[in-house]
């Protein structure tokens, strides 16, 4: 089936009125309420003949799966989204978080981006392409899950224990992120596809000694030790380490900035050694993570009244490691830092392992594709992700994953992922639906 045969103004009108709808349904984690999000895509799959199931988790967690068959001669694609949203704070919103609103082009709500639009994209495409009767030689995988904004227990990983059988014989899936941005300051277009992210080590540190009266301090309170061994972690550095996907990265990169920010990006570990380099480079929040282990202090604990001296201090810490860090190495290494026999450093959780999907697959090539029609003259590189998607899970479990989306992003739009005024274009909507419509026909059209 040609995609030209698809009604483009159609699709993106659908698309348009089903994440509207989408986002006024609040899934905000916690608690998630992931249900009421599931039902609304049964409803929208069965208005097509589309069945879908649904599992709950936990009460309220609930995660769908819905399989449009072809022919079975490829492996299945996976399409998926999460259906929670991080909290919406609504004191700085200058609109309702959860009202679906379209205002001045954009269609405004908690999850316009991260990641319900992407979620209507994958749908809006399904039901294209089972109206149009496409033969397909890939079956196509509709999946929402719950909970990964705060990890996935009750979602992918869920699944993954539970219902491995949602993904039989699939060999590829397209989750979150991704995308073209356009920016005055750059000579082209920039696209990236996810192929891998960093994984979360959370760690966990304690410190203990005797408790006391708060009018009596000492030096080595539980407190104070855990506020020096956290001082010392800080001043501590892991040296940077540069992936080879990381440095195709900045190599593509180089090819949109101006030249004279460009200099070096073609050898950056030999760049790092030097001292304006790296300064330069390691300013950049971003560009930095991407080279090295990183260590977010974000929680402490002690005391729960102001006048008590307490027996324990915690600290937990948000790490996050590049594929190839040993665990335990890391630990060993936190406890050297650290240098206190009074202060343990523990796993907060089980440690996972960082995986990544090569960059030169065939669904790779037409993610490409898609982008360089969506933005002629884009210039596209791998990346690995510095923050968490459900994708990790579903490399575990074989497939070859990818972040992705059609979506071009100024600066703007893109800095309101996780803020205040969440919102997405019309023209991203449209042209998103298209574009995903077209990918699919492309890499699953028989």
């Amino acid at each position: 089936m040609p995609a030209a045969a698809l009604d483009w103004r159609a699709l993106g009108d659908e698309a348009v009125a089903l994440l509207s709808a989408y986002l006024a349904i609040d899934t905000t984690n916690p608690p998630g309420n992931e249900i009421a999000g599931a039902r609304f895509l049964a409803d929208v799959l069965a208005r097509d003949g589309i069945e879908s199931r649904i599992v709950e988790s936990a009460p309220g967690r609930a995660n769908l799966v819905a399989r449009v068959r072809g022919d079975g001669s490829l492996g299945a694609i996976v399409l998926h989204h999460h259906i929670d949203v991080v909290y919406a704070d609504r004191r700085f919103w200058t609109i309702d978080p959860f009202g679906g609103e379209i205002r001045d082009g954009f269609l405004y709500g908690r999850g316009a981006i991260d990641m319900k639009s992407t979620g209507i994209l994958q749908l809006t495409a399904v039901l294209a392409l089972k109206r149009a009767g496409a033969r397909l030689k890939r079956d196509l995988v509709f999946l929402a899950t719950a909970d990964e904004e705060a990890g996935s227990a009750f979602g992918a990983q869920f699944l993954a224990r539970n219902h491995p059988d949602w993904l039989a014989g699939a060999e590829y899936a397209l989750s979150e992120l991704g995308g073209i941005e356009i920016d005055p300051h750059k000579r082209a277009p920039f696209g990236h596809i996810v192929i891998s992210e960093k994984t979360g080590l959370p760690l966990c540190l304690t410190a203990h000694d005797t408790p006391g009266h708060g009018s009596m301090p000492w030096p080595d309170t539980a407190p104070h030790r855990l506020i020096r061994a956290l001082a010392r972690l800080l001043a501590a550095e892991r040296p940077p380490r540069v992936l080879p996907e990381v440095q195709e990265y900045f190599r593509a990169l180089a090819r949109v900035l101006p030249e004279s920010e460009a200099r070096g990006f073609d050898d950056i570990a030999a760049s790092l050694r030097e001292p304006a380099f790296r300064a330069r480079f390691l300013a950049r929040r971003d560009w930095a993570a991407m080279v090295r282990t990183t260590f977010a202090i974000n929680m402490l604990r002690a005391s729960q009244k102001l006048n008590v001296i307490p027996p324990e201090a915690v600290a937990d810490i948000d790490c996050r490691v590049l594929a190839g860090d040993d665990p335990d190495e890391l630990r060993a290494w936190v406890t050297r830092a650290i240098d206190d026999d009074h202060v343990r450093v523990e796993f907060a959780r089980e440690p996972k392992v960082p995986n990544l999907s090569p960059p030169d697959t065939e669904l790779y090539k037409a993610l490409s594709d898609t982008l360089t029609r969506r933005a002629p003259g884009v210039v596209v590189a791998p990346e690995i992700l510095v923050a968490f998607t459900d994708s990790w899970v579903f490399r575990r479990m074989g497939l070859q994953a990818y972040g992705w989306s059609p979506f071009v992003f100024d600066e703007d739009e893109w800095s309101r992922v996780h803020g205040n005024d969440e919102r997405i274009s019309l023209e991203n909507l449209r042209e998103g639906a298209r574009a995903y419509a077209e990918l699919l026909v492309q890499i699953a059209g028989a």
